[in-house]
């Protein structure tokens, strides 16, 4: 990777360069707000390009991106509208060039420790819940949009069927405090709770006929059993370096289904 644009010049944005010019040192890593980029900058390419712009802004970007890059990682939220993310939809039924999804929690040493413990344990009658809370940190965006995605990637990571069928079990909305329970096809129980709080906090607890798993993202922490396990790290790299370097190999038809998972959740959540 020789040159890199990061498009989009808030605080996450300034992160995502930090942190891949530290690890790829002789790499040329631009920041660029989304309206430079758009006017300015397409008539250059690039290897990777990687969008960290505000929701609305998000597709423009996209569809200017995939023909002057070799790998284009896009942020959540996706989009700011439901067409949003069926014009990002049509791009991946169309488009040659690789787009990933930017999913760091998916690529920490405590998410990867995990599956490790659980990969050779069935989960078709698990319990799964994935607790998180979080403020209001865009003025134009709820919490629960802004933090919910994280959690639903974790879902399609850990449990690939959820992104086949999943049955509403039950959904509510109180003031900014959202509680959704899915069932799988396989029997599985997806449950996420998202409350709007100034104090973060980021769980997922795995119940099934082995035992009881709990992740605590903020204390960083893996239980297995009510025992603490020992983390070990796969490699040097921080997770936004491992979601780049995965997004080298990845496949459009595993973004698309990413990308509807996330439009399904989308859809329940303005439903409520």
């Amino acid at each position: 990777m020789k040159s890199i644009a990061v498009v989009g010049r808030g605080v996450w944005g300034s992160k995502i360069a930090k942190s891949v010019q530290g690890a790829f040192i002789n790499a040329e890593v631009e920041v660029l707000s989304s309206r430079n980029f758009l006017y300015s900058q397409c008539s250059k390419t690039y290897d990777v390009i990687w969008i960290a712009g505000r929701p609305s802004e998000q597709v423009k970007v996209l569809e200017a991106a995939e023909s002057i890059s070799k790998l284009v990682i896009l942020e959540k939220p996706l989009g700011s509208t439901l067409v949003d993310f069926s014009k990002i939809e049509e791009i991946l039924n169309r488009t040659q060039t690789k787009i990933d999804l930017s999913r760091p929690w998916c690529f920490s040493n405590l998410w990867l420790n995990l599956k490790e413990k659980v990969v050779d344990l069935k989960l078709d009658q698990a319990w799964v819940t994935f607790k998180r809370s979080g403020p209001q940190s865009h003025s134009y965006i709820t919490p629960a949009e802004d933090w919910l995605p994280h959690d639903v990637y974790l879902a399609s990571d850990l449990i690939p069927e959820y992104e086949i069928q999943a049955t509403k079990r039950s959904a509510n909305k109180t003031c900014g405090d959202i509680r959704i329970s899915l069932e799988l096809k396989t029997g599985a129980i997806l449950n996420f709770e998202f409350i709007e709080s100034d104090t973060r906090e980021s769980k997922v607890e795995i119940i099934n006929s082995k035992g009881e798993f709990l992740v605590d993202f903020m204390a960083k922490t893996l239980f297995i059993n009510g025992k603490r396990m020992r983390l070990t790290a796969p490699d040097s790299f921080d997770e936004l370096n491992r979601n780049l370097v995965a997004g080298r190999s990845c496949d459009n038809s595993n973004t698309l289904k990413y990308v509807q998972t996330q439009k399904w959740m989308k859809s329940l959540l303005e439903s409520l």
